[in-house]
């Protein structure tokens, strides 16, 4: 086998009292969105798209701050240490809030305690692919090729923590089979060596691996998340094909430091929710592949609290640790 607090969701209702004006003259200057990406990346395109509406909607400049790294850790601990003025957010992943306090030996935030949680945005689903030369056609000979080959297989994914790496523990936890893990530094170049035929299978970003399907040197088995994907409608969630049950999706959502005031953050859920139920931000999401998902800022905190309370429970039952 692949080695509730509830704190963040009652975070708003706790928070330090605000001026009454404080809802009413924010903003009143820049306005800092923090990713934890790379330029390029899911949480960085969300960012940026977010920011130019955002800017829109307040009248004031909201400029996208990418700080990569650790999966995560270096813009949550950043974040937190911002003053809790609704001028520094982060666009929030599921590792740096959910996964990376279990998972990292060193991590210095709490994604419980040092977060207010602001709006959830997206969902989105992973691809389970294999390369040509492996002998299966669905999730049911995949689990079974990997029974009669326990710890043969390897698969890929971006690094430790991120949702491809996670879909695939738990898919492993479920399927009770045991694979091997190849962290690459990257979604593309594990797609890369997957289609090289240089690691067996992976969860994959569908955005990055849809038009290589047709390559006919990987195959799409299932998608990760509850529903299947528009693009793929004959491709069969993981529950539907053999694992029932199973069900991950990455997500991503606007948090800001713990004690930010109730009112600032109201407004920034309410701007938020508008600037996603715009035709052109349903649009373009689609075209990522991403489900909207608009939230209160509790329901947004009883959410991390729920997906931080099941991920510490798989990273424990594999023993996983990351550097």
């Amino acid at each position: 086998m692949i080695r509730l607090f509830c704190g963040f969701a009652t975070l708003v209702a706790l928070a330090l009292p605000a001026v009454p004006a404080a809802g009413q003259d924010y903003p009143a200057k820049p306005i800092k969105i923090v990713v934890a990406s790379a330029a390029g990346g899911a949480s960085d395109i969300l960012s940026r798209l977010v920011a130019e509406k955002m800017q829109q909607a307040l009248g004031q400049p909201v400029v996208v701050e990418p700080r990569p790294g650790a999966n995560g850790n270096i813009a949550a601990e950043y974040v937190a240490a911002a003053p809790p003025d609704g001028y520094t957010l982060m666009m929030g992943t599921i590792g740096a809030l959910a996964i990376n306090a279990s998972l990292y030996r060193n991590v210095h935030y709490d994604p419980l305690k040092d977060f207010v949680a602001v709006a959830r945005l997206v969902s989105f689903s992973n691809l389970l692919v294999v390369k040509a030369a492996l002998p299966v056609n669905d999730v049911k000979e995949l689990i079974a090729y990997a029974k009669a080959h326990p710890g043969k297989l390897s698969f890929g994914s971006p690094g430790a923590g991120g949702s491809p790496h996670m879909a695939m523990v738990q898919f492993a936890q479920m399927a009770d089979i045991d694979l091997v893990h190849a962290p690459y530094k990257g979604a593309a170049p594990a797609l890369n060596d997957l289609m090289g035929g240089y690691i067996d299978l992976a969860f994959s970003d569908p955005l990055l691996t849809q038009p290589h399907l047709e390559g006919k040197r990987i195959r799409a088995l299932a998608v990760s998340g509850s529903k299947r994907l528009p693009s793929l409608p004959d491709v069969p969630t993981v529950a539907e094909a053999g694992v029932p049950g199973y069900a991950v999706s990455g997500w991503l959502g606007i948090a800001a430091p713990a004690r930010t005031p109730p009112a600032i953050v109201n407004k920034l859920n309410a701007t938020l929710n508008e600037i996603m139920k715009q035709p052109d931000m349903v649009a373009k999401m689609r075209e990522q592949g991403a489900e909207i998902i608009t939230t209160t800022p509790e329901e947004f905190g009883r959410f991390v609290a729920s997906e931080h309370a099941r991920w510490k429970q798989v990273i424990a039952r594999g023993k996983l640790v990351a550097d």
